[in-house]
């Protein structure tokens, strides 16, 4: 069909079915570039679909050019964000899972997917807070993936990382000029956030972590390495021994992460965790951290509280309790000490060498070998298989003896 005949047409583009006869059924985006006539599938059958595919497409171009925020689309920033800034991003994968729940709302609120930068305000942000917070589902096509979601209701302080992913498209597309100002988007009110979590897991919890972990090498280091540095999760994630790993010590600071607060000091290395580094597993690792998380939460009973940085904290603890130096803590940890008034990151560190730890090094091996000692009590009281469907089942040992067996003639 022509332009002319058209069932939808916008800016320069319409949709269209090819002209050579393939993908019959298929709506194509038609438009001339450069003379030529080009197509774009919109892989939708669907004329409605369809039109939607077009008119993302059409926001999508003009979001490139400086608009103003009550003619601006929102979601094509979002993108925008994701692949000019995504390198810098170290966990893009929670940053799409913020986008997708935006996209998500947007497709049950009023706004729909053609939200504008100005709908973004106090009360269209407090109907997203609501919609997270309380029971909720959502499907969205994804990169030609469809993801589906189904939550009983997130806490407060998920819901603050979706907004403040958001802020930072936002401020994106205002340092680019495709927008002239990023609007201002409240914060979750303290009262519906959870308090600091100040939780802590014993040896013995910390040894069935491990043990559980006994099938993925890969989660196991991971589980070790917050045990033997006290590393936050995610630098602990980004770990890579050949880099960052020199002898009785190792810089905790990924190659390439920016230099922030939060730096990730050059730590000891105790004994044990040497050893694992030398033969830091390869192979493939799972699927997702977050999922191998949760799953392990529910199989050992935790409750939603315990996450990686648990274990930060219960190094810490730890460290506290076996009468560490304050300093040498806040050095292992990446803090900054109270006494210390040194104001560079490069610098904030630099009176504490990491060779000298000794009070440190000790606590981390006493603790490492307590919980070296747990896990393996705990191997001894559970079986942990692997079921067909990759599954994993849990179960105690019999503590049963098997009885005697009696031959024909009823002697033993």
């Amino acid at each position: 069909m022509s332009r002319d005949t058209s069932p939808f047409i916008v800016g320069d583009y319409w949709l269209d079915k090819r002209r050579d006869g393939r993908s019959p059924h298929i709506w194509q985006i038609a438009g001339r570039e450069k003379g030529a006539l080009v197509y774009r599938s919109t892989q939708c059958r669907d004329l409605a679909a369809a039109k939607e595919k077009l008119r993302g497409f059409d926001a999508g171009l003009r979001s490139k050019k400086l608009q103003g925020n009550d003619e601006a689309e929102l979601i094509p920033h979002l993108f925008h964000y994701l692949r000019e800034h995504g390198p810098d991003i170290h966990r893009i994968d929670t940053v799409e899972s913020s986008f997708r729940a935006w996209i998500g709302f947007f497709m049950q609120d009023e706004l729909t997917t053609g939200v504008k930068v100005a709908d973004i305000t106090k009360s269209s942000v407090a109907r997203f807070r609501r919609w997270r917070m309380g029971p909720h589902s959502w499907e969205v096509e994804w990169d030609g993936r469809v993801f589906k979601h189904q939550h009983k209701g997130v806490s407060g302080e998920a819901v603050q990382r979706n907004i403040d992913d958001l802020r930072a498209a936002l401020r994106h597309a205002e340092d680019e000029k495709r927008i002239a100002a990023a609007p201002r988007i409240p914060s979750v009110d303290k009262t519906l956030r959870s308090k600091p979590r100040k939780l802590t897991l014993t040896p013995a919890e910390l040894g069935a972590i491990v043990a559980y972990a006994d099938h993925e090498p890969d989660v196991q280091a991971w589980i070790w390495l917050m045990i033997g540095t006290g590393v936050r999760p995610d630098a602990g994630l980004a770990f890579n021994p050949a880099a960052q790993w020199h002898g009785a010590v190792a810089d905790m600071h990924p190659a390439g992460w920016p230099e922030t607060n939060k730096r990730n000091p050059v730590v000891p290395v105790i004994e044990p965790l040497q050893k694992l580094l030398a033969e830091w597993p390869g192979g493939k690792p799972v699927k997702s951290r977050k999922i191998w998380w949760r799953t392990m939460r529910a199989k050992l009973g935790h409750p939603v509280s315990v996450i990686p940085k648990t274990i930060r904290h219960t190094v810490a603890t730890h460290l506290r309790s076996s009468g560490v130096p304050g300093e040498q803590i806040s050095a292992l940890l990446g803090h900054k000490d109270e006494g210390d008034t040194l104001e560079t990151t490069t610098t904030r560190y630099a009176h504490v060498d990491p060779n000298k730890m000794k009070a440190a090094t000790r606590a981390l091996a006493k603790l490492w070998d307590q919980v070296e000692r747990e896990a393996t009590k705990w191997r001894r009281v559970h079986i942990v298989s692997i079921t067909g469907d990759n599954n994993k089942v849990v179960e105690k040992r019999s503590t049963q003896k098997p009885k005697d067996v009696v031959g024909s003639n009823g002697g033993r």
